[in-house]
């Protein structure tokens, strides 16, 4: 594939292994070539590569080239794709990404699009390369392959949620790649992932490498959106893994007693209280009380691994100067939620959005005042520089900062540590770059996901159970009378928003893109915020409705034409009902 570097310095990131963190400068090595293969660094740099964006600096020499080098990196490509595409966020910066993605303008040649696909192919590329040259000896070099399989199918997992299609390869080759339709790759993820639960260490061996319970997680989460995966496959029938999705949610809970959910809070000498659920998002998440939470975690540190791409863009982005500290100095006032994440929260409280204008609070007052410590927001424009409060206007015009008080500001993620007797005195090892962790899969999403998966079968009464007495219960939220469909998505977004996962289970309950506009109306006032009905500019789609294709993204157009496999694999694809309009339903 184009846009990939072929040479490549690794960059070792603490694993919980000392001696590899300040290890930065290492020698340049090929990675398709076995004479120059370090084992050690070859298997941190399989890590790694989700934690920082190259070889160097934070906005320079990243591995992905051909877009913004602080865009590139791992988790903010699969950000931006699966949340500002949503109801719940926007960036207001006027660039291609920001205006494009919120407002369903996205073709082939888009730069995060290209980027993710790059970004996922790459890090296969390098897993690829671990597992070709990796010692086979040891107990230790085992467990090493198998983290080493993990990272690769989770990156698939990715490439199959965001893609139609994807180029599949598990050996190392410099031939074209073949492409596969998701429902092959969903059937080859789930006997990954099965093998993996054997040979994956009971418990993980360190506290940023995985253990079993990384690919029981997985498996659930896949088995849960397996109807998304599987709609073009003739053999399949809807709903049947709904069993499968709530036994192995219910086994990672069961088998792993190491891990709980996190649910005390911290009350500091002055009197100033962290609740656990905000515990998850703070500058010490890498504490081991935190740490049972997670699943896996991405490794972050103000020192070590500066990058525009990881945690420290939703540390930095929503912060504006004049707000409670937040434990570095970087504010980019860009990031927002939509009211339509605002109105999640409002409406358990039977609170409109008139009413909250008069909410003036800040983010440590805000989860009182609405009865859940998820609420973690900021209505308060404190001595911001025009000092004026956060409406839920929604009207978010690119490119001009006063926007940013147009929907209250999401300040989930905070570089100040629950050591703090104060925000203001947290502790802070660079001024710029926050040391908070990415808690890319955590406990929480087992409970969510055994609920769900009751809900599909029918037990209503259980679904409400697990949600009240495990979630809604460590949110200090009062519990829920009932349980429909959407009151179960809204769980979602409230236990995850801002985590990078919105548009998954949008798509899972239907509510994404399809061709009845009145559906779908609720979503489009998040994504270009619009308080008025419909939006009459920035997207070709709304009046006659959104194509399904737009449920997935487009093959990048490169790739599209440079690489005969791509044509003769989708046509050779009978259940494609898109290979004649380019494979994927996009126009190229």
């Amino acid at each position: 594939m184009k846009n990939i570097t072929k040479y490549f310095a690794l960059v070792c990131v603490a694993l919980g292994m000392a001696s590899c963190v300040q290890d930065l400068n290492t020698t340049p090595i090929d990675p398709n070539s076995s004479t120059s293969f370090n084992a050690d660094r070859m298997f941190t740099k399989c890590y790694s590569c989700m934690a920082v964006i190259g070889q160097s600096g934070p906005g320079e020499d990243s591995d992905v080239e051909d877009m913004d080098a602080g865009m590139s990196g791992f988790y903010r490509t699969i950000w931006y794709c699966n949340d500002l595409t949503t109801d719940e966020a926007f960036w207001i910066w006027d660039d291609d990404e920001s205006r494009g993605l919120p407002t369903t303008n996205w073709t082939g040649s888009s730069g995060m699009i290209k980027g993710i696909y790059t970004r996922l192919n790459l890090n296969i590329k390098y897993c690829n390369h671990y597992l070709t040259y990796g010692p086979k000896e040891t107990d230790e070099d085992k467990y090493r392959l198998a983290e080493v399989r993990w990272i690769r199918a989770f990156h698939y997992f990715y490439l199959m949620d965001l893609f139609l299609y994807a180029p599949f390869v598990t050996t190392e080759s410099s031939e074209y790649p073949n492409y596969i339709p998701r429902h092959e790759l969903y059937k080859w993820l789930v006997d990954e992932l099965k093998e993996l639960e054997v040979e994956l260490p009971a418990q993980r061996l360190q506290p940023y490498r995985v253990g079993k319970a990384a690919a029981q997680l997985l498996l659930a989460r896949i088995y849960l959106n397996a109807d998304v995966y599987n709609k073009f496959n003739p053999n399949w029938t809807a709903g049947n893994t709904w069993s499968k999705a709530y036994d192995e949610a219910t086994a990672l809970i069961s088998d792993n007693p190491q891990h709980a959910l996190v649910t005390t809070p911290i009350t500091t000498d002055s009197g100033f209280v962290y609740t656990a659920y905000q515990q998850l998002f703070m500058g010490d998440n890498d504490r081991p009380e935190i740490m049972k939470e997670a699943i896996f975690q991405i490794y972050q540190d103000g020192l070590y691994t500066q990058s525009h791409a990881g945690g420290n863009f939703l540390v930095a982005g929503p912060r504006y100067g004049g707000m409670n500290a937040w434990g570095i100095e970087a504010e980019w006032h860009a990031l927002r939620t939509s009211p339509t994440l605002i109105d999640k929260f409002l409406k358990i409280e039977n609170i409109d959005r008139a009413t909250a204008e008069a909410m003036i609070y800040d983010e440590y007052q805000m989860p009182e005042q609405l009865d859940d410590d998820r609420a973690i927001f900021c209505s308060y424009g404190m001595n911001t520089p025009k000092k004026q409060n956060f409406i839920l206007k929604g009207d978010m015009q690119m490119g001009k900062d006063e926007c940013i008080y147009n929907s209250w500001a999401g300040l989930k993620f905070t570089g100040v540590y629950s050591t703090a007797s104060l925000p203001k005195l947290s502790t802070r090892r660079s001024k710029d770059w926050a040391d908070t962790d990415i808690p890319m899969l955590r406990l929480a999403e087992a409970y969510m996901i055994q609920a769900e998966a009751l809900f599909r079968k029918g037990d209503k009464g259980g679904a409400l159970n697990i949600i009240n007495n495990t979630i809604r219960a460590r949110a200090n939220a009062d519990p829920l009378l009932s349980l429909d469909e959407e009151g179960l998505l809204d769980e979602w977004s409230r236990e995850f928003w801002f985590e990078g996962r919105r548009r998954m289970d949008l798509i899972r309950f239907g509510r994404f893109f399809g061709a009845a506009p009145e559906m779908y109306r609720f979503h489009w006032e998040g994504r270009m915020g619009k308080a008025d009905m419909p939006p009459a500019v920035n997207s070709p789609f709304f009046v006659s409705g959104t194509p399904e294709y737009m449920n997935w993204f487009p093959i990048p157009d490169e790739d599209k034409r440079s690489n005969p496999n791509f044509k003769t694999d989708v046509e050779g694809d009978a259940q494609n009902e898109f290979a004649a309009q380019g494979g994927d339903g996009y126009v190229y």
